[in-house]
């Protein structure tokens, strides 16, 4: 998976689905840390309940990457987690410890906790991660609402460039998120296909949608 023709819709809203091992979190997640190198900016990913990230998953999320070289050449060696954050981040040898960048790359948010996440401010993510959007059991209380809050916690009023990528595994055609963004013809889309969805308030907000083809 690569997100060259969905970003080709200039969308705010990117839903990526498919089987799994297809690289579409990889594939944001490098995003991401493009954006870091290159731009200076960050990103989120977001998840449903913090225990998501503990237990080892919030430490290994980024290790694909880095076992594949793509932060040979910049300075950094690891992708760390602390704090609710990943850090890039090299070994210093004087002072036997772990030298960090001056801001985190990436920060874990979860549905569970959004109260606590509107304490800190994130004025540099544009690139938002939804992981599992769609989930294998049932959906949390008031989800979509917390979702919203939660974006709304990070993007704030007025910025445009903030995009939001929303992967999925498995596609249930009753799927919450595709009733409250109005997006009625997923059911008639091919794989390998986008089409892009207008919501909201007088239709001002695009979803773009790709069903990507099996692997």
């Amino acid at each position: 998976c690569d997100l060259t023709q969905i970003k080709k819709q200039n969308a705010p809203y990117n839903m990526l689905m498919s089987g799994r091992s297809d690289g579409k979190s990889f594939a944001v997640l490098e995003e991401i840390l493009y954006n870091k190198l290159n731009l200076d900016k960050q990103g989120a990913i977001i998840r449903r309940w913090d225990t998501d990230f503990k237990r080892g998953r919030g430490a290994t999320m980024w290790n694909n990457l880095v076992n594949e070289g793509k932060l040979d050449g910049t300075g950094w060696t690891h992708i760390l987690y602390k704090n609710s954050c990943w850090w890039l981040a090299k070994w210093d040898a004087k002072l036997n410890t772990y030298k960090y960048d001056r801001e985190p790359l990436c920060y874990a948010l979860s549905l569970s906790d959004v109260e606590h996440a509107k304490s800190t401010s994130y004025p540099n993510v544009t690139t938002v991660l939804f992981d599992e959007f769609i989930p294998m059991g049932s959906y949390m209380p008031n989800e979509f609402v917390l979702f919203m809050n939660m974006l709304s916690t990070i993007i704030r009023k007025y910025r445009t460039d903030v995009k939001v990528y929303m992967c999925a595994n498995t596609i249930t055609w009753d799927s919450l998120y595709f009733k409250e963004m109005g997006l009625k013809h997923i059911r008639d889309m091919k794989a390998g296909t986008i089409s892009v969805y207008t919501y909201g308030d007088n239709k001002s907000l695009k979803v773009a949608v790709e069903i990507l083809p099996q692997s």
